[in-house]
C-alpha cells in the first residue's frame, strides 16, 4: 500500500446511531493508517438495508441481517467479549478516513 496507494474498490463505513464511523472491514483501514494514505470509504446509514448479494456473507447462527446496521452488529458479536463489552458499536480510529 505503501508504494501503492489506495487499491480495490472503498470500504463500506456504517454510520452508528451515537454518530460515530464504524468499519465492515478494518484491515486495510489499519494498513492505510499506519503509512500515512487516506482512507477510501463508502458511508453507509445504520439503517441502509443491505444489498442481497452480502446477507450471506454477514449473517450468523445468532441472525440474518437486512440491513447495514445488523451486518455490523452481527459483526461485533463474533468478536471476544472483551472487545464487545467495550466497543458495542465497533471501533471508530477513521481520522484519516477522508
Amino acid at each position: 500500500m505503501k508504494a501503492n496507494g489506495w487499491k480495490g474498490d472503498p470500504i463500506d463505513v456504517v454510520r452508528m446511531p451515537d454518530g460515530n464511523f464504524t468499519t465492515i472491514d478494518n484491515t486495510r483501514v489499519a494498513a492505510a493508517k499506519e503509512v500515512g494514505i487516506d482512507v477510501k470509504a463508502v458511508v453507509r446509514d445504520y439503517n441502509d438495508p443491505l444489498p442481497g448479494n452480502m446477507i450471506d456473507r454477514f449473517t450468523t447462527r445468532k441472525g440474518i441481517p437486512k440491513t447495514w446496521g445488523e451486518a455490523l452488529d452481527l459483526r461485533i458479536q463474533k468478536q471476544k467479549a472483551s472487545f464487545r463489552n467495550n466497543n458495542p458499536m465497533g471501533s471508530f480510529d477513521l481520522e484519516k478516513m477522508n
